[in-house]
């Protein structure tokens, strides 16, 4: 998709690293964000839009509001964002063109197993991360931009025990 300069998952969504050292990096002007209950909490919009820098644009949408808009050619660089693989998958399931993830941060929580450094998923996230790869999407973690990627496929076949 043209113009598609990062896609993450990050349950902050924005905050310091993905506005100063991403944004740069990827010279962004717009971000998406696809969650279906962030789109519909008018206080977290609110948030939202100030978290920015006034130069940026955001959109807030649920996920098939997401397939609509990102249906159209985006006209600035943009970066999408996302809570969790299961919004991003339902995008890719539904004819956008995404191809790479950036698995940026995922939080510990009840249901969660951390698989690397500060990230924790799931075994339903897991299992979405692995229909998304078998799609041929790229999916690693990258936190900083300086930092190596981790293949997400490596992660999950050691932790799975498959090959």
């Amino acid at each position: 998709m043209q113009n598609l300069v990062l896609t993450r998952i990050d349950d902050r969504l924005i905050h310091g690293q993905v506005m100063t050292a991403w944004s740069k990096v990827t010279n962004a002007e717009q971000v998406i964000i696809v969650d279906d209950g962030v789109a519909t909490d008018d206080f977290m919009i609110n948030v939202l839009e100030n978290a920015i820098p006034e130069s940026m644009a955001i959109g807030v949408f649920t996920r098939e509001d997401a397939v609509t808009f990102l249906s159209e050619p985006l006209e600035a660089p943009t970066i999408i964002l996302a809570k969790v693989p299961e919004s991003l998958e339902y995008l890719i399931d539904h004819g956008i063109d995404i191809k790479e993830i950036d698995l940026g941060g995922m939080g510990a929580k009840q249901g969660r197993e951390r698989i690397y450094h500060t990230i924790s998923t799931s075994d339903s996230e897991n299992d979405a991360f692995k229909r998304i790869l078998d799609k041929g999407v790229n999916v690693f973690i990258q936190i900083m931009p300086q930092n190596d990627k981790v293949e997400m496929k490596d992660l999950l076949n050691g932790k799975s025990g498959e090959k």
